[in-house]
């Protein structure tokens, strides 16, 4: 017979609170991070990097978390790259052992000293690292491609009660944390406070046509025509902003959800890459009515010369439409 362990009515809203981020962030170039802001994620880079975005005019996008280059770590550096940047969430460094944890302290407290509301996160690479962290220092849990990742040499009872930010794994990684460090134990352990994660691996698949989905990379959008990396990066983080919301992960408010009203507006023709229709060739702009357009959930957009023409190139490849009648532009009588 197997135990359970059923969480009064208090311990699940402590858990649910717990598990509740303040910021899921995307570390990335532009013009990704510019979608990913306007979705709600917290954007930034390493500190080694920036948006890359001199290309772009009027480009503002804030730094809203700043990673430290782990492969080539300068505390002194990154403290500078702090104070220019600003940013909301800062990883200062990677402490493999606890001789190294006075120094990171220390630039925390310089940083606190002009920026008291950020979160400065210092990331554990061995067990005895953590309970030398101080408990208003956020510990970050690593989980993606970093050479000691905290499951290799930790417990989950050792970051329960502290504040933890998830540094990268893929999403489906990120919850099996969530829920280790959160759920409820037979010994009343109080859970992690979950304050954040982050994770960029969307763009590898991008490259090759394919989008993020809870079940699993999705290759529709590996042969469809007009679909580009970006178009597939926008989608894979629209799908990734779903699934933590359904897992009551995402933060009650994001960077811009002062300024930003994001809806989807559906295609039109201006949105056309070219004149031709994805059925039968012909030109779109010479028909009577103009050119159809849709929308598809691989992010690619069609134009057609008729109603027909959309209609069969739509259900002969097996095409889901991104948001249902909206995603067809249907030119005027």
């Amino acid at each position: 017979m197997s135990l359970e362990i059923s969480p009064s009515s208090g311990t699940k809203r402590e858990i649910a609170v717990a598990r509740q981020a303040t910021s899921v962030a995307f570390l990335h170039r532009a013009p990704f991070t510019l979608d990913a802001y306007q979705l709600g994620f917290l954007p930034g880079f390493r500190e080694d990097c920036g948006y890359q975005q001199t290309q772009y005019q009027d480009l503002d996008i804030p730094v809203g978390m700043l990673d430290n280059n782990f492969r080539n770590p300068d505390l002194e550096r990154y403290v500078a790259r702090f104070f220019e940047y600003e940013p909301r969430v800062g990883v200062i460094g990677d402490a493999y052992d606890v001789d190294e944890v006075d120094d990171y302290v220390a630039a925390a407290r310089e940083i606190q000293g002009s920026y008291p509301e950020a979160d400065l996160v210092i990331v554990p690479k061995c067990r005895e690292v953590i309970d030398t962290i101080p408990d208003d220092l956020v510990l970050g849990y690593s989980r993606g491609y970093a050479d000691r990742l905290a499951h290799e040499f930790s417990e989950p009872t050792d970051w329960r009660g502290r504040r933890v930010h998830i540094l990268g794994g893929s999403p489906l990684k990120q919850l099996d944390v969530i829920q280790q460090l959160t759920r409820p134990t037979l010994t009343d352990e109080p859970p992690a406070d979950i304050v954040g994660l982050d994770w960029n691996g969307l763009h590898r698949g991008a490259q090759f046509g394919e989008f993020w989905t809870a079940e699993g990379w999705n290759d529709s959008g590996r042969d469809a025509d007009h679909v580009t990396v970006r178009k597939v990066v926008r989608h894979s983080l629209a799908r990734l902003k779903e699934f933590w919301q359904s897992h009551g992960v995402w933060p009650d408010s994001t960077p811009q959800a002062d300024t930003f009203e994001i809806e989807y507006g559906g295609p039109a023709p201006s949105d056309l890459d070219g004149a031709v229709c994805t059925e039968c060739g012909a030109n779109v702009w010479t028909t009577r009515r103009g050119p159809f357009v849709a929308e598809y959930d691989t992010g690619v957009i069609c134009g057609y010369c008729s109603y027909e023409c959309y209609f069969s190139h739509r259900h002969r490849n097996n095409l889901e439409e991104i948001a249902g009648e909206q995603s067809v532009y249907i030119p005027p009588a």
